[in-house]
């Protein structure tokens, strides 16, 4: 006796390319010489494990062609060191940015993959001095690093996340400048943005370490 499995069928997400880009994106592929809206951010902008993400919702309601170029677990870096992205924003008839967390970021600290930003790639030696008695052999995310630095000093840890915050900010104002037209930035997260750093032994909510 035989049995044909029957299950949910695995998500199409229809990965293309653009231009000069190493980044695969969601498709399907839109035509950029006719007009568009851009879309740039993470895990949520791409739509990972979700049938219709909400760019492919926005140009059915206005009926013009929005461009997802959502990467998954994307940090500012993966799109502000992209030329080619950056030109297809700038020549987008807007681009819509998602709040990226501050962690996914190459930094005074640590170094991450250029277009897999949630993957811890190297420590600085300034690092290594404040955290003498971690091991960074152990860590292949971000976020798992952090974590650990941040339970085995707080104190200590206020340091690293002053300096991503500062990091966020002049690598969002490079990325807008590049775009130079109409941008909007885009707050996907269940609460507001914090008034200040959250007291507590965690990380925080997602984006990690925006406040307002």
């Amino acid at each position: 006796m035989t049995y044909n499995a029957v299950g949910p069928r695995a998500l199409d997400y229809l990965p293309c390319r653009y231009g000069t880009s190493r980044l695969l994106f969601r498709g399907p592929r839109r035509d950029l010489k006719k007009a568009y809206c851009a879309f740039i951010g993470g895990t949520e902008t791409y739509g990972k494990f979700i049938d219709q993400p909400f760019p492919a919702l926005v140009e059915a309601e206005l009926n013009v062609a929005c461009v997802n170029f959502g990467q998954a677990n994307a940090g500012v870096d993966a799109f502000a060191n992209d030329p080619f992205v950056m030109e297809a924003a700038k020549n987008a008839e807007v681009a819509v940015v998602q709040v990226l967390g501050a962690q996914n970021m190459t930094n005074r600290f640590y170094a991450v993959h250029p277009r897999r930003n949630d993957r811890f790639i190297s420590t600085s030696s300034l690092l290594r001095t404040i955290y003498r008695e971690v091991d960074f052999a152990d860590f292949h995310y971000n976020k798992h690093m952090l974590s650990c630095l941040m339970a085995v000093c707080p104190d200590r840890f206020a340091a690293v996340r002053q300096e991503l915050q500062d990091a966020w900010l002049a690598r969002m104002r490079f990325m807008l400048r590049q775009i130079r037209g109409k941008s909007i930035l885009l707050w996907f997260a269940q609460n507001p943005p914090p008034r200040g750093n959250p007291e507590g032994p965690d990380l925080g909510p997602d984006p990690l370490f925006v406040t307002q």
